[in-house]
């Protein structure tokens, strides 16, 4: 069962380019929508931001963080058939050659994006991933540790 979770967590996320990024504000969550890449083996998801934002500085307060994605096409076929998933981490800026690698992947994953993330003030995030939760046929539940 685990083998088709994870199957299943990784089409749909080579599958869509963009989540919704949960932070820690100061007095409540803050969500945006990010476009990210993913590693392989489910561990590692990168997004880039400006450093002029809330999200920044939400992630910079607090690291814990929660992505979500699902595959809906906004018809009542949903309620029975979408998957969401919530990837459940702690992000941290990337430097050095880490940031060189992430860059790759989202530049190649995003091409249109290419001057957003070579501006100056663009940080690249990385996120550890702790599991992935995830929900079928609306309430099926199902949770998938990584580490």
């Amino acid at each position: 069962m685990e083998r088709a979770l994870r199957k299943k967590i990784s089409g749909l996320l080579n599958g869509q380019k963009l989540g919704i990024l949960a932070t820690l504000g100061p007095s409540y969550p803050y969500q945006n929508i990010v476009a990210f890449a993913a590693s392989g083996d489910l561990k590692s998801i990168w997004f880039a931001t400006r450093r002029a934002t809330s999200k920044y500085r939400n992630l910079k307060r607090r690291k814990r963080v929660a992505v979500f994605f699902d595959d809906r096409l906004n018809r009542e076929a949903d309620f029975h058939d979408a998957t969401g998933i919530t990837a459940l981490g702690v992000a941290g800026e990337t430097r050095g050659e880490n940031r060189a690698r992430a860059m790759k992947l989202l530049r190649r994953r995003h091409p249109y994006l290419k001057e957003f993330l070579a501006a100056p003030d663009s940080a690249v995030f990385a996120i550890t991933v702790r599991s992935y939760v995830v929900v079928l046929h609306f309430q099926e539940v199902i949770e998938v540790r990584v580490r």
